[in-house]
């Protein structure tokens, strides 16, 4: 290969649209010295004049392109050139590969004016010619119909379909998007294209030769990059350069699908015969004076009429705000657009009816785009506020107080609502359908109601658990504290039985009365099954409830107070619930061991929730929590209650608790009067058997003493010695006190020490008998 050829391009076509076979056979075999074959690929460059075309080519391909002078903003490359690329500028230290250049004059050129024809020419050359055709853009360019060259690529594509719709070519088109600063993704920008490319394909007509439904896949391959600013990004600029000749592989962008196995030195001649087809055809010649006259026309037209419109749309809304009469009622408000749009449109007509009928009509289309446009900002927000609006209204329904109306037949109120709003919605879409989108807004209204209402109907349901768990758990925790309290065999039965007992006499009053069985209607206008799913739901919270009751208040303090309760009970009281005098130490010990022996049997009862039929109690229900530790659920069952180490700390300090009891029953014992010697009897007989026959001789005498004797022995049966002793002092003070009160009147100061006297030696009589109780 030449040193010196490999940068020269070389011109296919010229200025006067001439193409210059003999220059490109020539450049051919002075450049290309190997045999080729199909080893070669053609890509193009196409876009508006003054993007950087051939700065991106000489940067991408090492070309050798003239390029524009930025100081004078003029045309540089003229008519259409072809250069070979050495080498491809990427990140990889080589890539090795046959790739011909061909640079494509500007379009929308101020040099050519308004002479189109050559454009759309070398447009169309340049697709049937090239592998790849790179669409040279700016990023600002991006959305635009003409910036973008959507109008040309039109009248391209639709020739392309009619001379080589029959081909099985396909071309890449590869849009490199220039000035790219980031703040659109290229996600975006690429989705907007291709937008763009799939209605305008749509659109075009399609010859008979060519299926009526064939896609512009069928055709071309769509791909899109972005490149920085070059000047303000020069570094960022250059490795995209880099990063997009990664691309140039026969794996990405120089598949084999798009060559056109014809060799390297048949390439001139076929580029020939494309470009005399192009000549020939008619469809891209110039249109005639009178529409290019209708155009310039109804363009000026349009652009009045716009500014019409846009004066009477300030002046009619100004600032958007809601308080606004205007953006609160559906009704004036398309009154409102209909007649912004009728000036406009008016005013338009009045003046471009006489042109051209196609062109009016065209530009009559596009002013009513514009101006649908302008009014579609102010219907979307009324849209947004109207839908807010309706939500709120249909919340406050059910936030009334006032309202006793079930919530089923609150929920119907929703359809009002959204009835309301189509209601609103057709008024926009009797001005035009296709401007206003709503039937989207009203699936997104109705969509929005169905979340509220799930919305509030899962706070009605929580706030029906909330209440039903209020309720019950008094009941359940009041009732098992008294099965607790005096516990049996069957003591988890009755737990259970008092259980379902309350949870089923708050549910009865939701019980379905239409249908037989276990249904219930908790008037949610909920079907069957989600109202038995709900049921269930508050049957679980009771089982919770009652689950965290029994874990909570069974704990080992609470079951050893449980246990001595019981213990006391049994060995302080006999079986008709006498109090026990204890006469011998044996006889303590006997009833100790029996009932400290019972007690203990009952602790098995508060380890284990078990039925009288010794089955472990599960309930109806799976009562994890995942918001819970996932340790403490996996060990976590409801009939486990105390552990083996637990019962053995029960028993530990039960055992430790009741040894009080033991010591004060054996202190409590009455002494066998203390072992008197028989002949004390006979003496007291003896020197005392005067005073007992006066006794026995005398009613009164004798009368008092089995009074007395009664007293004592009561007195000594039921141990009531001490409470004896205060009650005489504290009756021996007082009478002592009343005494003195008659006897010293004159002396209030005396009696009142003598009461201070008197109730300190109460107190004193009273602590003493506490300290001798204390001390027995």
């Amino acid at each position: 290969m030449s040193e010196v050829l490999e940068n020269v391009s070389v011109q296919v076509i010229d200025e006067e649209k001439q193409f210059q076979k003999p220059q490109i056979d020539q450049y051919l075999k002075d450049t290309v010295h190997d045999d080729l074959g199909l080893d070669y690929h053609v890509i193009s460059v196409f876009g508006s004049q003054s993007t950087g075309k051939s700065t991106l080519l000489n940067n991408l391909f090492h070309t050798k392109f003239d390029v524009m002078n930025e100081t004078q903003r003029q045309q540089t490359t003229k008519g259409i050139w072809l250069g070979y690329s050495p080498k491809i500028q990427s990140n990889q230290e080589t890539i090795k590969e046959n790739i011909f250049v061909m640079d494509v004059e500007g379009s929308d050129g101020r040099e050519r004016g308004e002479d189109q024809d050559f454009e759309r020419k070398a447009a169309l050359f340049a697709l049937s010619t090239s592998q790849v055709l790179i669409v040279n853009i700016w990023e600002h360019q991006v959305g635009l119909y003409q910036g973008a060259n959507m109008g040309l690529l039109k009248t391209v594509f639709e020739v392309n379909l009619s001379l080589f719709g029959n081909s099985k070519h396909k071309v890449l088109l590869l849009f490199v998007i220039r000035d790219h600063i980031g703040v659109t993704p290229l996600a975006n920008l690429s989705l907007t294209l291709t937008q763009d490319l799939t209605t305008m394909w749509e659109s075009i007509a399609k010859p008979k030769t060519v299926a009526g439904d064939v896609a512009l896949s069928d055709y071309f391959d769509l791909q899109f990059v972005t490149l920085s600013h070059k000047v303000l990004q020069p570094a960022e600029f250059l490795q995209d350069i880099k990063n997009l000749g990664d691309k140039f592989t026969k794996e990405d962008l120089l598949k084999v699908e798009y060559k056109q196995n014809l060799p390297i030195d048949g390439w001139s001649l076929y580029a020939e015969n494309c470009w005399d087809q192009i000549q020939a055809n008619k469809d891209l010649d110039l249109p005639t004076q009178q529409t290019l006259v209708a155009r310039f026309r109804c363009d000026e037209i349009v652009k009045e009429s716009l500014e019409l419109f846009n004066e009477k749309f300030a002046s009619s809304f100004g600032e958007v705000s809601w308080e606004d009469s205007k953006l609160s009622d559906a009704e004036t408000l398309a009154e409102t657009f209909v007649q912004l749009s009728t000036v406009a449109l008016g005013a338009y007509d009045s003046q471009a009816s006489h042109y051209n009928k196609s062109v009016y009509l065209s530009k009559r289309e596009g002013l009513q785009k514009e101006i649908n446009l302008k009014l579609n900002t102010v219907f979307e927000t009324f849209c947004k506020a109207a839908k807010k609006v309706g939500l709120a209204q249909f919340r406050a329904i059910f936030k009334d107080k006032s309202n006793k109306s079930s919530f089923f037949d609150k929920s119907k109120s929703k359809d009002q609502i959204i009835v309301q709003f189509k209601d609103n919605m057709n008024r926009f879409s009797l001005i035009d359908q296709s401007a206003f989108n709503t039937d989207e807004h009203v699936k997104e209204f109705e969509s929005e109601m169905a979340v509220e209402l799930e919305k509030i109907l899962s706070e009605e349901k929580l706030a029906l658990r909330s209440k039903f768990v209020k309720k019950i758990s008094p009941l359940i925790k009041n009732q098992s504290l008294e099965l607790f309290a005096t516990p049996d065999k069957e003591l988890w039965d009755n737990v259970l039985a008092n259980f379902e007992t309350i949870v089923n006499s708050v549910l009865n009053k939701y019980k379905n009365s239409a249908t037989d069985g276990d249904s219930y209607d908790f008037r949610f206008g909920l079907t069957a099954e989600k109202n038995k799913q709900l049921a269930d739901d508050l049957k679980k919270s009771a089982w919770v409830s009652l689950d965290q009751f029994v874990h909570d208040y069974l704990n080992e303090d609470n079951v050893t107070g449980i246990l001595k309760h019981r213990f006391e009970e049994a060995f302080q009281y006999d079986e008709h619930n006498v109090p026990r005098v204890w006469k011998t130490e044996a006889e303590i010990a006997a009833n100790y061991k029996e009932s400290s022996d019972y007690a203990l049997s009952l602790l098995p009862l508060f380890a284990i929730a078990k039925t009288s039929n010794n089955l472990e109690i599960i309930p109806d229900y799976d009562l994890h929590q995942e918001d819970e530790d996932e340790d403490e659920d996996e060990d976590h069952v409801f009939a486990h209650i105390l552990t083996g180490p637990q019962q053995s700390k029960v028993k530990s300090k039960f055992l430790k608790q009741i040894e009080i009891n033991y010591r004060d029953a054996t202190r409590s014992i009455v002494s066998n009067i203390t072992k008197i010697p028989p002949f004390i009897y006979l003496i007291i007989l003896i020197l005392g058997w005067n005073e007992f026959m006066a006794v026995l001789r005398n009613p009164l005498y004798l009368i008092l003493s089995i009074l007395i004797g009664t007293g004592v022995f009561f007195i000594h049966t039921l141990n009531l010695w001490g409470p004896f002793n205060v009650a005489l002092n504290v009756l021996i003070e007082q009478a002592k006190s009343y005494l003195a009160s008659i006897l010293v009147p004159e002396h209030p100061h005396s009696v009142s020490s003598s009461q201070r006297s008197t109730a300190g030696k109460v107190e004193e009589y009273e602590m003493d008998d506490l300290s001798e109780k204390k001390l027995d």
